[in-house]
């Protein structure tokens, strides 16, 4: 397995967008953008944008690797060696995992109008139909979070519907409400997850969620040169 890490690492090109994703023993794993950086395989640099590295950064945490683009993707199970200086990590590969479980989960910073309405049923005589609008914060192949100017009367089996602009596209699936919260001058944010959607519209979500990833990446990196 060592052989066949090393020639995979190798195969990466330098200043490849990567993404890396911590996943601490306690609360929800944590994803930093960063560029790939060539070293002696199977070890390798990861190079942040300034700031974007937590100082409290627990290097033992398990942590994935991950490079995306539109026709394929890797993943590879890594350990933190060392960190170098502010913004660079010095890891070891470990083994490859199988992308097409892990990109789903794979969330970014997107800005789209989300729908999301109920249609009570003859039975549902205690509810009553709604529709709410509302601006997403991030978004994945699995679930979407928004902000709304209103609470969702209930949670289950609701209809959600956004557009995809740079794919010309429109989403639309049912889903339930994970979790609100409320916000600052009476707004709600609200996670929902995707329960009932069909394949091409998540490979669509993701393929989005890739490009827009790549796009504020780029932003990034150009800002800091």
């Amino acid at each position: 397995m060592t052989v066949q890490i090393t020639k995979i690492v190798k195969s990466i090109r330098d200043s490849e967008i990567a993404t890396l994703r911590i996943h601490p023993a306690v609360g929800e794993s944590q994803d930093y953008d960063c560029i790939y950086k060539e070293a002696e395989a199977p070890h390798f640099f990861l190079i942040f944008p300034p700031t974007s590295l937590p100082e409290n950064l627990n290097i033992e945490s398990k942590c994935t690797v991950s490079f995306q683009s539109d026709k394929e993707s890797m993943v590879i199970s890594s350990e933190i060696i060392e960190k170098v200086n502010d913004r660079t990590l010095e890891l070891v590969a470990k083994k490859t995992l199988d992308p097409i479980s892990l990109r789903e989960y794979f969330r970014v910073f997107y800005k789209t109008t989300v729908t999301a309405s109920y249609e009570s049923g003859q039975s549902a005589r205690t509810r009553s139909s709604w529709e709410i609008s509302g601006e997403s914060v991030d978004l994945s192949g699995t679930g979407v979070l928004v902000i709304f100017n209103e609470e969702p009367p209930n949670k289950h089996n609701i209809f959600i519907d956004f557009n995809l602009p740079e794919l010309d596209k429109s989403i639309s699936c049912v889903g339930h409400v994970v979790r609100i919260r409320r916000i600052r001058r009476g707004r709600y944010q609200v996670a929902m997850h995707f329960d009932h959607i069909t394949p091409k519209n998540r490979d669509a979500i993701i393929t989005a969620c890739l490009q827009e990833q790549r796009r504020q990446l780029r932003i990034r990196m150009q800002s800091d040169e």
